[in-house]
């Protein structure tokens, strides 16, 4: 906080002062000591450790002045007037071997004691300045502080001392040293009473005494301790877990407090320590992060002033009361308290620009005020982070750079302040620089590439012949640093267009960006000749700007090892050849349109398959049709998709396979021709095993278009999938399918071997085995509600769920279980399961080997892989994680359903997890 001023000038006429009434003192004390706290418990504690944390920070200060190290001026300013008398730096009371040098901690003690009441006793103690002299008559006045000439202080309006009483004791005891003195008091609603008596019949002799200026004697010990202050009171037994709570979640950014809990319920006396800090990885003017923290959303901590590294903990941010979006992530927003002072016209002046809180500071007021400061803390939140997204850039390969800012700016980064810092700001905002020149800035492509214009290529099937188009890019989408090529003022080729996009493996995938020079000559110097004065000069200084942008990326943009030259492209002769015979087949198409079937499969070099079509009409147990296609035999042998094939005798397998990729396969989108299908929605969520090309009810049955495919089927499959196809063939054309490189047989869909003399099946294939394991994941839908208390649970819970509620289906798996082909998988999953567990086993490899032959005959299989172990894995770290607290959060509505959990409901639950130990979770390395 700032330098405290507790009064405020008085404009016009001083006119008759008010006084409080003699009558209504007690109701006044009663309201500022008792009744103003609607939480007397979070309350007290948050007093009396600020308190606590003032007097050792002040004696960090006087130790400095005292020893020449710095001066009184660099903390604290000298102020006349009653009310800042007290407050003045007075080096008289401080005695260099009087104060304890070694530690700066508070001490927070619990004791648990038998019996009711007010049984149990709460301390806090620090190893401050100590109270003494003047201050030990501070202790008696309401409104007394020592704390408004200096911004290094939590308090300063001298209320928070006598917060105790607010929870319903009648009186809280002070014990203090301060240069060699023993004071001890019981402090009272009304009144204080002095406990150290006037004979120590321990020494046989008279306590020496001080007279107050009351004329009262306040008599003390004399002691050889160093200075410290202890304050403590009673406390009911029902209420420790609520001291515990209000500590854990107010003082977890307060870092030289300690906290512990005494069992005085036996003879002996066991103490234990409560860790309850969260573990800071960043701190800022703006915002303080952690990997672990009571509050797991937003929230507020209050500081001093922004360079403060501690604060108080002041719970959530109200994103609704401010009409904000909610925000997400451990992150504390560092807010100074606002402190203003009002003439008596009502006209503020702001001392301190911060957060309202109510006037007992037990709370954050939601106003306009507030929301004004928590936006301008997740605006420096975005700086904040922009300087850490430039340090994880230190790329000087400019392409390679562009490739990092999208990876970090999109979300996947490894880096946990990052990762965080995320959850609350727009990433959009985040405009690191270029390490190799500063005057490069990432933006939008438009604005990252001045001075060029940016060609988009792509491709697409017009009446059976291929089509490149070239259009301006005009965001992120379908850019890949990867295939940037750079052209000069020549025209564009329509071959070396399809070429890039081909070779580049991005054929159809429409993600090949071809930068010219643009005019940047001919959209200013018009507007430069006719401007003049101030308009001109500005004009002509953006005019240099962007040149000078456009040549400093050129120089990084030739330097990228990325860099490609669409000029310097060289078109292989016989691959034109092929381009042009492919454009030839397909405009025979329409030359050819009477051709017959078979005809027309020889123009185009194309044979008969089928592959199946999933048909809930059909009356056998089969549920699937065979549709015909006529794929290219010579695409099949080049294919990038993985295609597995089969004859008639192989039948059964492959209907297995389509049962199992079901969830996983492509499904038609757009709309049949009326006069082939009365409707759509038959149709439209149907699987495709195999679409490298359309099966015939997709073409046009007669006309000028016979043989071609529809439109929407075409549009369809310019996507990219990569889920297995399915084809069955003649048996003469199996001899042909085997020369292809991803042609193979259906039975190495269920089982491959691997390099290291194992077993393993088809990608896809794992991934539903693994989502098969996952099948009782459904029975924890509880923690997909949980996101503000185990946000990175949630999220392994979710991608778990969603896999297997998009891989798996058990109504499937129980067509297919016992078939001979499952049952193999079945084994390859626990040859997998039980190399696992043995695999810190000294003498694995006779474990293996028997366990080899037990399952395959074979007694050398080395290894298999059936499921993603590492899910696996994560899915039983889950389960062991939620199986205590299942039986209670399967059934709260508000998480089953996924909404919101209110404020209050968090902390009950938290207050569960905690009581279950499983408050924190961690996820597997």
């Amino acid at each position: 906080m700032s330098i405290k001023t507790i009064d405020r000038p008085i404009k016009g006429s001083a006119g008759v002062a008010k006084k409080i009434n003699k009558g209504a003192e007690k109701m006044v004390f009663d309201i500022l000591q008792s009744t103003q706290y609607s939480m007397p418990i979070a309350s007290t504690i948050r007093e009396l450790v600020t308190n606590a944390c003032d007097s050792q920070r002040e004696k960090e200060i006087a130790l400095e002045i005292l020893k020449g190290e710095k001066v009184m001026e660099d903390y604290y300013i000298e102020r006349g007037g009653e009310q800042y008398e007290d407050s003045n730096f007075d080096k008289t009371y401080y005695d260099l071997d009087k104060l304890n040098q070694d530690t700066n901690t508070s001490v927070l003690t619990y004791e648990e004691h038998t019996g009711t009441g007010y049984c149990d006793t709460f301390k806090v103690r620090d190893n401050g300045v100590g109270i003494g002299g003047r201050r030990l008559e501070g202790v008696l006045e309401l409104g007394y502080s020592t704390k408004r000439n200096t911004s290094e202080n939590f308090g300063a309006f001298g209320l928070g001392a006598k917060s105790a009483l607010s929870t319903g004791v009648d009186f809280y005891t002070i014990e203090t040293v301060h240069n060699g003195k023993r004071f001890k008091c019981n402090c009272y609603n009304y009144k204080t009473d002095f406990i150290i008596p006037a004979f120590n019949v321990k020494e046989g002799k008279p306590n020496p005494h001080i007279i107050l200026t009351t004329g009262d004697k306040v008599y003390y010990e004399e002691t050889s301790e160093l200075n410290y202050t202890e304050v403590s009171f009673g406390t009911k037994r029902h209420n420790r877990s609520k001291f515990r709570e209000a500590i854990e979640e107010q003082l977890s950014y307060i870092d030289n407090v300690e906290f512990f809990i005494e069992d005085h319920e036996e003879e002996e006396v066991y103490s234990r320590q409560v860790h309850f800090k969260a573990n800071v990885v960043y701190n800022t003017d703006n915002l303080i992060i952690s990997d672990y923290s009571t509050y797991s959303k937003p929230h507020i901590v209050v500081v001093k002033n922004k360079a403060a590294v501690t604060g108080i903990n002041y719970g959530y941010v109200d994103f609704r009361e401010l009409e904000m979006e909610q925000l997400y992530g451990p992150i504390a927003f560092k807010c100074p308290i606002r402190q203003v002072v009002m003439d008596d016209y009502g006209i503020e002046t702001v001392l301190q620009e911060g957060v309202d809180v109510t006037p007992s500071r037990e709370k954050v007021i939601w106003n306009e005020t507030t929301k004004r400061y928590v936006e301008g803390v997740i605006k420096s939140a975005s700086d904040e982070a922009t300087e850490l997204v430039q340090k994880e850039l230190n790329e000087t390969d400019f392409l390679a750079w562009i490739l990092k800012c999208r990876s970090v700016i999109a979300g996947s980064t490894e880096d946990p302040i990052l990762e965080k810092l995320g959850r609350i700001i727009d990433k959009s905002m985040i405009k690191p620089t270029f390490p190799g020149d500063k005057r490069i800035r990432y933006h939008i492509p438009s604005r990252l590439f001045e001075g060029f214009k940016l060609t988009k290529l792509s491709y697409k099937s017009s009446n059976g012949k291929g089509e490149v188009s070239r259009h301006e890019l005009m965001g992120w989408d379908g850019f890949d640093a990867k295939h940037v090529y750079f052209k000069d003022e020549v025209p564009f080729s329509r071959l070396t267009d399809a070429f890039i996009m081909n070779v580049t493996d991005t054929w159809n995938h429409n993600s090949v960006v071809v930068l010219t020079k643009d005019d940047v000559d001919a959209k200013f110097l018009p507007k430069i000749s006719g401007a003049t004065g101030t308009a001109k000069a500005a004009l002509q200084k953006e005019h240099n700007r962007v040149k000078a942008k456009h040549a400093a990326v050129m120089v990084q943009l030739t330097k990228s090892a990325m860099y490609h030259s669409y000029d310097e492209v060289e078109v292989p002769e016989d691959w034109e050849v092929e381009f042009k015979q492919v454009e030839v087949a397909a405009t025979n198409y329409s030359v050819n349109s009477g051709l017959s079937p078979a005809e027309r499969r020889e123009v185009n070099k194309t044979i008969v398959a089928y592959t199946l079509r999933e048909d809930d009409r059909r009356n056998d147990d089969k549920n699937y049709t065979w549709d015909k296609v006529e794929p290219k035999l010579k695409d099949l042998m080049v294919t990038d998709n993985r295609i597995y094939y089969g004859t008639k005798a192989d039948e059964e397998e492959l209907h297995i396979a389509a049962e199992l990729l079901r969830d996983m396969a492509p499904t038609h989108s757009g709309v049949y021709p009326s006069s082939n299908h009365a409707s759509w929605s038959d149709h439209a969520k149907e699987p495709i095993y195999f679409y490298d090309s359309a099966a015939t009810r997709f073409t046009h049955r007669s006309g000028e278009n016979a043989g071609k495919p529809w439109t929407t089927y075409q549009n369809m499959v310019s996507d990219t999938w990569d889920t297995p196809q399915l084809l069955r063939i003649s048996e003469d054309k199996v001899k042909l399918m085997k020369k292809g490189i991803n042609c193979k047989h259906i039975s190495e869909f269920f089982l491959q071997s691997t390099p290291n003399n194992g077993f393993t099946m088809d990608d896809s294939l794992i991934s539903w085995y693994t989502a098969s394991k996952l099948e009782d994941i459904k029975d924890y839908d509880f923690l997909h509600g949980m996101k503000a208390l185990h946000p990175e649970l949630k999220e392994v819970y979710d991608r778990l769920r969603a896999r297997k509620d998009d891989t798996y289906s058990t109504f499937r798996f129980e067509r297919i279980r016992k078939t001979a082909v499952m049952t193999t998988v079945e084994k390859v999953f626990q040859f997998q399961e039980y190399c696992e567990s043995i695999k810190d086993v000294d003498d694995k490899a006779a474990l293996i080997e028997a366990k080899s032959a037990e399952l395959f005959i074979l007694s050398d299989v080395g290894e298999s892989v059936a499921v993603n172990m590492k899910e696996i894995a994560e899915y039983g770290n889950l389960r062991e994680f939620a199986d205590e607290v299942k039986p209670l959060l399967s059934y709260i509505e508000r998480l089953t359903q996924y909404e919101e959990m209110t404020p209050e409901l968090e902390k009950e639950i938290l207050i569960y997890l905690k009581a279950k130990d499983r408050d924190t979770w961690e996820t597997l390395a």
